[in-house]
């Protein structure tokens, strides 16, 4: 039976605050006191996403930094960051602080980005956004090498590193999920994200696709990591799945179309059809059957998000599934 991770409303927060003070107040209730309900209610872990300017909203690691301090036991993920709008020592050092901050529990969800406005982001961030994936190839080689507690000497495409240290290791290895968006079995992943899963891969994170093509997807997976000389025994098979509970599905349609128009203001508005190949939407039961599709497809951890303003209410009929 897989675990259910939690979406965290990081940028849910920013979009419905109207001032600092607000904000202050909303980050309390609704992304730390969420993230401490969401662990007592049984979810496995919570997660952020990550934007600086394209979807603004708290910093990710600095704001799961924040959650480990009110929690005990559950994961720290995210999902999804975007570790190429940084530096990659930067990188290391705050995610091995984070990991031993919380005690070991943290799960690195990284992926480049798509569309016009993080296109823009990067330029405003003075980052190439055609080489991103190489470039966040590059930064991963960079950053395990510095959790290994060694000096790295490196020299890439990209950066070049001599004799660099943070001087101190994560609590262990930290799993990089990796991001990824539809899969064809008849094209397979692109080379950077098959070179990504190959090299650093902990696990996997796609973003809408349907149970078939994830256990294509895994499968491909499989074959990749038996070609690099590597096991999938401790590869995390997870999904990054959108939901509405409603027991009317056209209004939970509809609810996550005005979800989907605020978060996402330069994307087109959604068909229902754009919509459902999401996640789940409509009734409880519909929901369970989404899930158990996913279960039987080999997934391991379902991040969930639920893709509306009302997250207690969501998160308390959705606790059944959990439990």
């Amino acid at each position: 039976m897989a675990n259910y991770g939690y979406l965290l409303p990081t940028r849910g927060a920013v979009l419905t605050s109207d001032g600092e003070h607000t904000l202050t107040a909303k980050t309390a209730s609704d992304v730390l006191g969420l993230a401490r309900r969401a662990e007592t209610m049984g979810f496995s872990s919570v997660w952020v996403g990550d934007s600086i300017l394209a979807k603004p909203r708290h910093e990710p690691l600095s704001t799961l930094a924040a959650v480990a301090a009110e929690t005990d036991a559950v994961d720290l993920g995210t999902a999804v960051y975007l570790p190429d709008l940084r530096n990659p020592v930067h990188v290391a050092h705050q995610v091995a602080t984070v990991d031993q901050l919380s005690g070991g529990r943290l799960k690195l969800g990284v992926g480049v980005g798509i569309g016009s406005d993080v296109e823009a982001e990067y330029a405003n961030l003075d980052r190439s956004f055609g080489d991103r994936g190489a470039r966040t190839n590059e930064l991963l080689e960079i950053a395990t090498g510095l959790w290994d507690g060694n000096s790295v000497d490196y020299s890439g495409a990209y950066y070049d590193l001599e004799d660099a240290s943070i001087g101190f290791e994560p609590v262990g290895d930290v799993p990089i999920y990796v991001a990824s968006a539809a899969f064809d079995p008849a094209d397979g992943f692109p080379k950077l994200i098959e070179e990504r899963l190959a090299n650093y891969g902990g696990g996997w994170l796609p973003i809408g696709i349907d149970p078939g093509q994830y256990s294509d997807g895994f499968a491909a997976i499989e074959t990749l990591l038996a070609d690099a000389g590597r096991s999938t025994d401790a590869f995390g098979a997870g999904i990054y799945l959108d939901v509405v509970i409603d027991e009317d599905q056209s209004r939970a349609l509809e609810r996550a179309r005005s979800f989907y128009d605020r978060y996402y203001p330069a994307w087109p508005t959604l068909t229902d059809d754009q919509i459902r190949a999401k996640g789940a939407f409509g009734p409880l039961e519909t929901v369970r059957e989404t899930i158990e599709a996913y279960d039987d497809a080999g997934v391991d951890t379902i991040a969930v998000r639920f893709t509306t303003d009302t997250q207690r209410e969501q998160l308390r009929q959705f606790a059944s599934l959990v439990q």
